[in-house]
């Protein structure tokens, strides 16, 4: 029968037990009952003879209140089950029978309510007076039972409790004392601690189960109002029975000492600030990845660091995988002091448990860098905390695992995230790990507590010297030296110049706005005859002599155009700050480990072949590598199909030679990326490099048989585009000084697509450009 019969909020008073004071008193009942029925006849003859009489009804249930008024039905249940016996006649008329009796006023916590139904095949059953047994299973519910309660993964719900809102439907043949559940349940709820919901909805069905015998089953929902707030809450709901938990322990249920969930007393909750029920790894032999975090502001924070990770490496069950960009960030709570260098390292350790680690790390602190602790958040040496050790959870006195600020703080997630791949989960939140840096990317800034969150990186040179770059900062400027009789563009102008005529270039070059002056003593352009190295070397370090002889250019960074290792270690003995590396160490592998021993910047710039070759390899095109998965992090769309061959493909071929310089030491923080505008690339490739330049630092890659990833999050980006062939190409000019203007309006392409770093022959015309460009992409005049 598809008909029904309604009769909603029927009020009324009975004696239903005890209330909260345990007392026999009438309380307010709202009654519903709904008749499944067949009213057709009626229908069809407008005649209320052939249906229910909903009226009749309502005034014999309000009859039936009336002269029970004294009479204790000792349960919702037991009203519940007199009145379906008072309606046996309404009942023998129908299908089935719904009746729900609630009592607000019964439980000063919540809405308590019983509910049965009846069907065709119950129609002949009833209670009998004062039965605990029923002729059918009811429903009593347990309705907005709110709670404070220790819930949730993130910082702030871990030091503080919140409001859960409960419902809990449990099945019963026969009475209950619905009030004394609600009681202990809000007790039980007060005293709990989970990182989940899913968890504590399946705590409270074992609760209400354990304490509630006469219960067969239990529903719960929780819901939090505050998690979200652009919804009026969030939560879950399960439905449990006793063979739920024929295997559980009951520990913890009754002594609100011991919150619910500790299997043993090596589980227990600790009684940290940071209160994080874990459940951790029995054992920690063999092989796991640690990644630790880095801090320092005092002293020379880069050498810390440096030193610190190096000691980690000297550890014999440690080792340095890799390590992040190095960052700069404000202090944050302490903020009267200097700024930090920051970053995470990934350390693969063996058989070691976290507090082995922590150990470790401690003496490398206290014992090894003279760290002084004097107040929380200020001043140090060196820091280093664990941030995530595998996906394993530790709370304990002296360790938390992950470490429980991780999520607050710009300057661990941002390194973090260049280490851990888009689909790492937190172990505690159960959310990538990326998706929470792309919510704090978005949260407002606490002034208080931080004087900005801005990030900004850094690229250490020589000495005190270093390359500082970030959304705030404007471009660099690279002004192009060539010390060659041969190169495309200038070939002979600067070529054996006395010392001061070299300081005079470049000063001039200072002047017009360069912060780095690229020197070069090999043409590297494509199709031309390479020197000796010690012809190179002689040119190269002439140069840099000269300008490291001015002190009024000791503040200038001088970067030496080489692919040769000899060539790069003389330079650098003289002063030099960065290596630009046109073959990305494929010509002298060597390179790599001046570059590690000297901790120097370094640019790999792409290319392939030989300057002699280079023209004829532009062929791009990639068959693909089931071993190699490849990302865009945060790419907001797909690469045109014209432009991602030789796009991925760079880029692809740049993170093979990055993988190759950090297994020799070079730290990432060193690294610069060229993606070779005119080196082994015809026009239309150019142009696409120069169209998706920003994807530079959006890729990612996972070699699978390695089980390494490599990102180029973090580094920063050099384009070289100045007077080159395919700039002549676009505008009809065939010699390369009249690409001046071609030139400036690739250095505003370069800034809008996010270069920190231009290199460039015209240095006053592609500084105007560059500032024009910074003010309008990036707001920065």
């Amino acid at each position: 029968m598809s008909d029904k019969v309604h009769i909603s909020g029927l009020q009324g008073t009975a004696i239903v037990g005890h209330d909260h004071w345990q007392k026999p008193v009438p309380q307010p009942i709202v009654i519903d009952v709904t008749f499944s029925t067949d009213f057709a006849q009626a229908s069809d003859a407008d005649d209320l003879h052939f249906s229910l009489n909903y009226a009749v009804i309502s005034n014999k249930i309000a009859r039936y209140l009336t002269s029970t008024h004294q009479r204790n039905f000792h349960s919702l249940g037991g009203l519940g089950q007199a009145l379906m016996s008072e309606l046996a006649a309404e009942r023998a008329a129908c299908s089935a029978v719904n009746l729900k009796v609630a009592a607000p006023k019964l439980d000063i916590r919540s809405v308590v309510s019983y509910s049965s139904s009846i069907i065709e095949s119950d129609a002949n059953t009833d209670a009998k007076e004062n039965s605990s047994s029923f002729p059918v299973e009811g429903v009593y519910r347990i309705e907005g039972l709110r709670a404070l309660a220790l819930i949730g993964v993130f910082t702030f719900e871990r030091e503080a409790k919140q409001y859960v809102v409960v419902d809990v439907d449990m099945g019963v043949k026969g009475h209950l004392d619905v009030s004394r559940i609600s009681e202990g349940l809000h007790s039980f709820l007060e005293r709990t601690n989970f990182k989940t919901v899913e968890a504590l909805i399946k705590a409270c069905a074992q609760w209400v189960l354990s304490f509630a015998p006469e219960t067969n089953w239990a529903a719960v929902r929780v819901a939090k109002p505050n998690a979200i707030v652009y919804t009026d809450s969030v939560g879950v709901s399960g439905k449990y029975t006793r063979a739920d938990f024929a295997d559980m322990s009951k520990t913890g249920l009754e002594s609100p000492e011991s919150p619910y969930g500790a299997k043993s007393p090596a589980d227990a909750i600790s009684t940290t600030p940071f209160d994080l029920p874990v459940t951790s790894p029995t054992s920690f032999s063999g092989q796991h990845t640690v990644y630790v975090a880095f801090g320092s502001n005092e002293g020379s924070p880069t050498a810390n660091i440096a030193r610190a990770l190096q000691l980690i490496n000297d550890h014999p069950q440690m080792h340095v995988d890799a390590v992040s960009a190095l960052y700069v960030s404000k202090p944050m709570y302490v903020t009267a002091q200097s700024d930090f260098y920051n970053g995470v390292a990934r350390v693969v350790v063996r058989d070691m448990t976290p507090h082995d680690v922590l150990t470790a790390l401690k003496h490398i602190e206290y014992n090894e860098l003279s760290r002084v602790k004097v107040v929380d958040n200020g001043p140090r040496t060196i820091d280093l905390d664990i941030v995530l050790y595998g996906k394993a959870c530790v709370n304990t006195q002296d360790l938390i695992v992950p470490h429980r600020a991780m999520l607050s703080r710009t300057f661990v997630l941002a390194p973090l995230c260049e280490l851990l791949p888009p689909d790492f989960v937190h172990p505690v939140t159960a959310e990538p790990v990326h998706d929470h840096w792309a919510k704090l990317r978005a949260t407002p800034a606490d002034s208080a507590v931080q004087e900005s969150p801005v990030l900004e990186q850094v690229v250490p040179g020589s000495g005190e010297r270093s390359l500082r770059l970030g959304p705030q900062r404007a471009t660099h400027i690279m002004a192009i030296f060539n010390a060659t009789p041969d190169s495309f563009s200038d070939g002979g102008m600067h070529c054996d110049l006395t010392e001061a005529e070299i300081q005079a270039v470049a000063r001039g070059m200072v002047e017009q706005g360069a912060t780095i002056i690229d020197v070069g003593g090999c043409s590297t352009r494509p199709g031309s005859t390479q020197p000796s190295a010690d012809e190179e070397t002689r040119r190269v370090v002439r140069v840099v002599r000269s300008i490291r002889a001015a002190r009024d250019l000791d503040s200038v960074l001088l970067s030496i155009d080489t692919y040769r290792a000899g060539v790069a270690q003389a330079a650098l003995a003289e002063g030099a700050d960065i290596i630009n590396d046109v073959s990305m160490g494929t010509h002298d592998a060597a390179i790599f480990d001046v570059v590690a021993s000297s901790g120097c910047g370094y640019v790999l710039s792409h290319s392939r072949g030989t300057p002699a070759t280079m023209a004829k390899l532009t062929d791009y095109s990639y068959s693909g590598d089931d071993n190699l998965v490849e990302y865009w992090i945060d790419a907001q769309e797909a690469l045109p199909e014209a432009d991602r061959a030789v796009v991925q493909g760079v880029c692809r071929e740049l993170a093979q030679q990055v993988c190759a310089a950090e297994a020799r030491g070079v730290r990432k923080w060193q690294m610069i990326l060229d993606p070779g505008v005119g080196f082994a690339k015809n026009t239309q490739q150019n142009l696409s490099l120069m169209r998706h330049a920003s994807r530079l630092k959006q890729y990612a890659q996972l070699d699978t048989t390695a089980n390494r990833y490599t990102s180029f999050q973090g580094m920063p980006v050099l384009l070289g585009t100045s007077r080159k062939k395919f700039l002549g190409e676009i505008t009809g000019t065939s010699r390369a000084d009249e690409r001046v203007v071609a030139s400036a309006a690739a250095v505003v392409a370069s800034v809008q697509q996010g270069a920190d770093v231009v290199r460039v022959h015209d240095v006053r015309a592609a500084r105007e450009a560059a500032q024009t460009a910074d003010a309008i992409f990036r707001g920065v005049h």
